[in-house]
């Protein structure tokens, strides 16, 4: 996953009993105010002549901000947390695993957002939009109804018939 020029990160390494633990933060903003950010906490464990074990918990928190052309906005934001352990040979150094395993986290915690989260939150407002369109149309119907047609031109014709008090 590429984050770009924009995006800023922090790694943090501290020693725990049986090896070391990690924190990969990564907070990428744009000017409309969409922002993602991901907390990556890995705890490595490693044996003597044993693959290290490797536990990953990642959060990732979304912001995502839309302009409508009447002028309203509407904002959604989440959270998303997912945990996942491996044991990995560690010949050619930590640095692969861990890189490789937050990729592919953060992929996948990418994709049950697009596809969960805020699929269902578009099919929400698209029917939202479509009760709120069909409700204005009804209303001009009636409206129509009452001004065009049956009681509206009777009112209308007895108006224009009616005399003047004196």
């Amino acid at each position: 996953m590429y984050y770009g020029e924009e995006a800023l990160s922090s790694v943090y390494l501290w020693d725990v009993e049986t090896g070391f633990a990690a924190a990969i933060l990564i907070k990428k903003s744009v000017e409309n105010g969409d922002s993602w950010d991901s907390i990556n906490v890995m705890e490595v464990s490693e044996k003597l002549g044993r693959p290290s074990r490797y536990k990953l918990t990642t959060t990732v928190l979304t912001c995502l901000q839309q302009s409508e052309e009447e002028g309203s906005e509407m904002g959604i934001s989440g959270c998303l947390t997912r945990q996942k352990e491996e044991d990995l040979p560690s010949d050619s150094g930590h640095t692969m695993n861990i890189g490789q395993m937050v990729e592919a986290m953060e992929n996948n915690i990418r994709q049950q957002m697009e596809g969960v989260y805020f699929g269902k939150t578009k099919d929400v407002m698209n029917e939202v939009r479509c009760l709120t369109s069909n409700a204005a149309s009804r209303q001009k119907q009636r409206s129509a109804v009452m001004m065009g047609g049956g009681f509206g031109a009777e009112l209308s014709g007895a108006l224009a018939r009616r005399k003047p008090l004196q």
